[in-house]
C-alpha cells in the first residue's frame, strides 16, 4: 500500500491551491521571488515574473485558483474516483504542453517564472495522483472480484453454450 493515497494527496493539493490563492492576495511579491520559482525559471530559461500588490490580475489568478479547489473538492467529498481517473491525464497532458510551450516559445505572454511553477507543480501532483488513482483501482478492482467470485463465475457459467455436432 501507498504512503499517501490518492484522496489525501487530492487533498494536499487543494490545500495547497487555497494557500498560494491566499499568498497571492496577502503579499505577492514572496510568491514572485521565491527560491523555488527563481531556480525552476533559471532551469527552463524563462523570464522571471516579479508580481506587485497594485497588479490588478492578481485577485483573478487567485479567485482562479481558488474555484480549481473547489472543484476539486465536491467530487472529492462525494468520492468520485471515475471523475479524477478522467481528469487527471488530461490535466497532466495539458500541463506537459504548457511547459513544453514556455520553454520551446521563450517570447511568449505564457512564459514566464510563475507559469512554468505552477505548470511543473501541478505535473508532480497530477502525476503521483494518478499513478495512486490506478493502485487503488486495482485494489478495488481486486477486493470486487474476491467478494463476487461466486456471481462472477455463476455469470460465466451462464454464458457458456456447449455446442454438440
Amino acid at each position: 500500500m501507498q504512503f499517501l493515497t490518492a484522496k489525501s494527496l487530492l487533498y494536499i493539493r487543494i490545500l495547497l491551491h487555497i494557500a498560494v490563492s491566499y499568498f497571492l492576495i496577502h503579499n505577492p511579491e514572496n510568491v514572485s521571488t521565491a527560491g523555488f520559482v527563481i531556480l525552476l525559471a533559471q532551469a527552463v530559461q524563462v523570464p522571471i515574473l516579479h508580481l506587485t500588490q497594485a497588479n490588478p490580475l492578481i485577485s483573478f489568478i487567485s479567485i482562479f485558483l481558488g474555484i480549481t479547489a473547489l472543484a476539486d473538492l465536491v467530487p472529492l467529498m462525494a468520492e468520485n474516483w471515475t471523475h479524477f481517473e478522467t481528469l487527471v491525464p488530461v490535466r497532466l497532458f495539458a500541463f506537459f504542453l504548457l511547459v513544453a510551450y514556455s520553454y520551446f516559445v521563450p517570447t511568449s505572454v505564457l512564459s514566464n517564472s510563475l507559469t512554468v511553477t505552477y505548470a511543473m507543480f501541478e505535473i508532480w501532483c497530477n502525476f503521483l495522483i494518478y499513478n495512486n488513482l490506478r493502485d487503488e483501482k486495482f485494489y478495488r478492482m481486486k477486493k470486487y472480484v474476491e467478494d463476487h467470485a461466486g456471481e462472477i463465475r455463476q455469470a460465466q457459467d451462464e454464458r457458456i453454450h456447449v455446442i454438440e455436432d
